[in-house]
């Protein structure tokens, strides 16, 4: 008898996991309940009824939790949803390839060159935004970004905004002031602050230099 308490505990603390599981699918996917189970191969009102009622602590089996993990793509449990992104937006820049450079008798495109093969967490971008103008980084120009660097205040910085119903992410280029991106455009006017959560909004590197080319 002194065993049921402990283990009417267990079973709602393994139940709250997973209501707190689903509900964070719910909210980062703009799925319904109904739609998860239907996807997932569920009656559909199976997971409304686990929802509604907590008949003696009652959980979802594994076999249930298995097959929304496959429809999902979120791992049990897991506190943070990243989708498979679909769609990336290159509104404000877009990725810089080597072979730009056409002539590989230009010292430059030796330069480029041992960089990449040098450094695979090192990306570069071609600009076409303003955003970041006023710290000397303008449209035309290419930036290095490199991903393991740690942002620090006061840094250019290349991060994501991730839409998380569409399954697309936009890269956006701005100034990190903690906990905010900002722009920074030559005339001061101010955009739109994002704030850097880590889930909608994330640094994927800091700019560490760029570089005009000839034309």
């Amino acid at each position: 008898m002194t065993a049921r308490p402990a283990i009417s505990v267990v079973m709602t603390s393994l139940r709250d996991q997973q209501l707190a599981w689903l509900d964070h699918i719910t909210n980062s996917s703009g799925l319904t309940i109904t739609e998860i189970a239907r996807a997932a191969g569920l009656h559909p009102s199976s997971l409304t009824r686990f929802r509604a009622k907590n008949e003696n602590g009652h959980t979802l089996t594994s076999k249930t939790v298995k097959k929304i993990e496959d429809a999902t793509r979120v791992p049990a449990y897991e506190s943070r949803y990243i989708p498979d992104i679909v769609l990336h937006r290159q509104d404000e820049a877009q990725p810089f390839a080597i072979i730009e450079l056409k002539n590989t008798a230009d010292p430059m495109w030796s330069a480029v060159e041992t960089l990449k093969q040098a450094a695979n967490h090192i990306e570069m971008w071609t600009l076409k935004t303003s955003s970041i103008a006023a710290l000397g980084y303008r449209p035309g120009m290419v930036v290095v970004v490199d991903k393991q660097a740690t942002a620090r205040n006061g840094d250019a910085v290349l991060a994501q905004k991730i839409d998380f119903r569409r399954g697309s992410a936009e890269a956006l280029f701005r100034v990190y002031r903690t906990p905010y991106l900002l722009t920074a455009y030559d005339d001061g006017e101010p955009g739109q602050p994002e704030i850097v959560d880590d889930e909608q909004v994330k640094i994927s590197g800091v700019i560490v230099g760029g570089f005009l080319l000839r034309h």
